[in-house]
C-alpha cells in the first residue's frame, strides 16, 4: 500500500506544529512551507482540511497563523491517514457499489485478504501518535530550523466557543 504524496504533506505539516505545541506559539504556512521546501498552495488545502476537521486551530489575520487544536499524544496516526486519504479502495470491488465488478467476486477470498492486509495497517496506525512519530523532538526541531529559544505570537488557545463568552465572577 502507498499513501499520497498529500498524506505525507499532511503529516509533515502535523509533526511540524507538534514540535511547536508546548510554546502555543502560531505558525505560519510559509514557514513550514520553507522548512520542507513545499508548495505554499499544497499546504493552505492541508491546513484547511485539518482544520475543518477538528486538528488544527487556525488564527487569521497579520499576525495569524496555525497551530495544534490537540496535544500530539491526542492525535493518532492513523486518524490524520482516514482523514487525508478519504478513499482505502485498494482494488474496484473495494468501491461502493462495485462489489459485484468482477466475475469471480462470489468466489474471490483475495478481497476478504485485502482487507485484513488493510485493517492491520490501519491498527498498527492508529497504535502511533504524533507525539510518537518524532523520534527525538530536538533534532527534529533543529532540522527543520525551529528555534525553541525564540517563540512570538503566542496568542491563547481557546478550546471552546462557549469558553469564549464566559467571564469570571466578581
Amino acid at each position: 500500500m502507498r499513501l499520497t504524496v498529500y498524506t505525507d504533506y499532511t503529516l509533515r505539516v502535523l509533526m511540524y506544529l507538534s514540535l511547536r505545541h508546548e510554546s502555543g506559539a502560531l505558525t505560519t504556512i510559509e514557514e513550514i512551507a520553507g522548512a520542507y521546501d513545499i508548495s505554499r498552495n499544497h499546504l493552505m488545502k492541508i491546513v484547511h482540511q485539518m482544520g475543518a476537521a477538528g486538528l488544527l486551530e487556525t488564527v487569521r489575520g497579520r499576525s495569524g497563523g496555525v497551530r495544534l487544536a490537540r496535544a500530539p499524544e491526542a492525535i493518532s496516526i492513523g486518524m490524520v491517514v482516514r482523514i487525508a486519504e478519504g478513499d482505502f479502495a485498494l482494488v474496484e470491488c473495494f468501491e461502493e457499489g462495485k462489489e459485484s465488478c468482477c466475475a469471480i467476486s462470489p468466489a474471490c477470498n483475495l478481497t476478504r485478504g485485502l482487507r485484513r492486509a488493510l485493517d492491520a495497517f490501519m491498527l498498527e496506525l492508529d497504535r502511533m501518535t504524533l507525539r510518537d512519530a518524532v523520534a527525538s523532538p530536538s533534532v527534529a526541531a533543529s532540522l527543520l530550523g525551529i528555534d525553541s529559544s525564540v517563540e512570538r505570537r503566542i496568542i491563547p488557545l481557546i478550546s471552546s466557543p462557549a469558553a469564549r463568552g464566559k467571564r469570571s465572577a466578581g
